[in-house]
């Protein structure tokens, strides 16, 4: 991929053309409450923190794990 320069050969960055030609709106974001995470989504990072718990627990230790040899 190439540098894309203008005509005094100084590096351009790479515009999407509506905000260029004025085309594109600013939309602010809402920051309203979060969206809710369903059961799985939830069940998934309490999972997901259990297990770095535990290996953090294993490794303060000095546990080695006997499947990797």
């Amino acid at each position: 991929m190439g540098l894309f320069t203008d005509d005094k050969g100084r590096p351009e960055l790479v515009v999407h053309p509506d905000i260029k030609l004025g085309r594109a709106r600013f939309r602010p974001v809402d920051e309203s409450d979060p969206v809710e995470q369903t059961p799985r989504q939830r069940a998934r990072r309490e999972q997901l923190r259990r297990m770095t718990q535990e290996r953090l627990a294993k490794q303060k230790t000095g546990d080695i794990d006997p499947e990797k040899g």
